[in-house]
C-alpha cells in the first residue's frame, strides 16, 4: 500500500470520485485525492479490469464493468441499514401526512401527497449522505451528478429507448392482465384526488415528475445499485435493485411492471454512467402518467 496508481493504456480512474488521471500523476486532478491503495485502470475497450481498492473505501474488487462505474465507499450493511431507515421514514411520513393534509381540507389528498413527497426526498438525501456520500470529498461526482452538460446523442437515444421500452412493457402487461380477467393484478391508476386543481397542477408535476424521480433514482440506483455492483457484478446488481424498487411499491398490480422499469433504469445508469439519464427516463414516465390523469 502507499504507492501511486499505475496508469494503463487508457489512463487511470480515481477510486474516490471516478475522474480520469493522466499518465504520471499521483493524485486525482478532480478531487485532489491521493489514495494509499490503487486507482482503477482501464483497458482500451473502456472497461475496468479487476482492481484492488484503497483501504479506506471498504469495498472489494469490482470485476469488470464500464469504467464509469467506479468504486464506492459503502456496501452491504450500509444498504441494509439504508433500506430499514427508508421504511421507517415512510411510516413516519405517512403519519405526518394525515395531520398536515387536514390543514387544507379542500384538497387534502393533493396537499398531503405533495408534502410527503418532499419529506421523503429529504429523508432519502439524509440517509444516502450519512451512510455513503459523507465519506466522499466530491459526492456528486461519485454519483455522476456533479455537472449538468448537454448529453451525448447516444445517452439521449438510450434514455428515450428505455422510456419507450418501459411504456411498451407496461402496455403489454396491462393487456395480458385484461385478457386473463384478473383484476387484482391490474396496474393502479393515478388517483385524481392527489392532483391539484387549476394552475396548481404544476405543483403535482413538480413533486411527482421531478422530486420523486430524483429521490428514487438517488436511493435505488445511485445508492443501492452502486453499492451492490462491486460484490454482485452488473446483472445481479441490476436485478436485485429492481426487485427492491418494486418491493417499495405495495400494490400487487405494480410489482411486475415496476420491476421491469427498475431493471431498465438500472441498466441505463450502468450503460451510460449517468444518473441524469435514469432520472430523465423516470421523470418522463411519471409525467406521462400524470398528464393522462390530469387531462382525462
Amino acid at each position: 500500500m502507499g504507492q501511486s496508481p499505475q496508469a494503463g493504456q487508457g489512463g487511470s480512474y480515481c477510486a474516490r470520485c471516478e475522474r480520469q488521471w493522466g499518465s504520471g500523476q499521483n493524485f486525482c486532478p478532480g478531487c485532489g485525492h491521493q489514495p494509499p491503495g490503487f486507482a482503477i485502470p482501464s483497458d482500451q475497450s473502456g472497461e475496468m479490469t479487476s482492481t484492488k481498492l484503497s483501504s479506506d473505501s471498504g469495498s472489494a474488487a469490482i470485476g469488470r464493468a464500464p469504467h464509469r462505474m467506479g468504486a464506492v465507499t459503502w456496501g452491504g450493511w450500509q444498504i441494509i441499514f439504508g433500506i430499514v431507515l427508508v421504511m421507517l421514514s415512510m411510516l413516519s411520513v405517512a403519519s405526518a401526512r394525515l395531520v398536515l393534509g387536514s390543514f387544507y381540507p379542500e384538497q387534502e389528498d393533493a396537499v398531503s401527497t405533495w408534502i410527503s413527497v418532499h419529506l421523503m426526498a429529504l429523508a432519502i438525501i439524509g440517509i444516502v449522505w450519512y451512510l455513503g456520500l459523507r465519506h466522499c470529498r466530491y459526492p456528486l461526482a461519485v454519483l455522476r451528478l456533479s455537472r449538468v452538460t448537454w448529453p451525448r446523442k447516444r445517452t439521449v437515444l438510450l434514455m428515450f429507448g428505455v422510456l419507450g421500452a418501459s411504456l411498451i412493457s407496461t402496455f403489454i402487461y396491462s393487456g395480458i392482465v385484461k385478457w386473463l380477467g384478473v383484476d387484482e393484478l391490474a396496474i393502479p391508476v393515478v388517483e385524481s384526488d392527489i392532483v391539484f386543481d387549476g394552475p396548481a397542477v404544476l405543483l403535482t408535476f413538480q413533486a411527482l415528475a421531478f422530486i420523486t424521480p430524483m429521490s428514487e433514482e438517488l436511493f435505488f440506483r445511485g445508492f443501492i445499485f452502486r453499492g451492490l455492483l462491486p460484490k454482485m457484478g452488473p446483472w445481479w446488481a441490476i436485478a436485485v435493485s429492481a426487485l427492491l424498487f418494486s418491493g417499495f411499491h405495495p400494490s400487487v398490480g405494480a410489482l411486475i411492471p415496476v420491476f421491469i422499469t427498475g431493471f431498465l433504469l438500472a441498466w441505463l445508469y450502468w450503460k451510460t454512467g449517468s444518473l441524469w439519464a435514469a432520472i430523465g427516463a423516470h421523470a418522463g414516465q411519471n409525467a406521462l402518467a400524470l398528464t393522462a390523469q390530469a387531462f382525462s
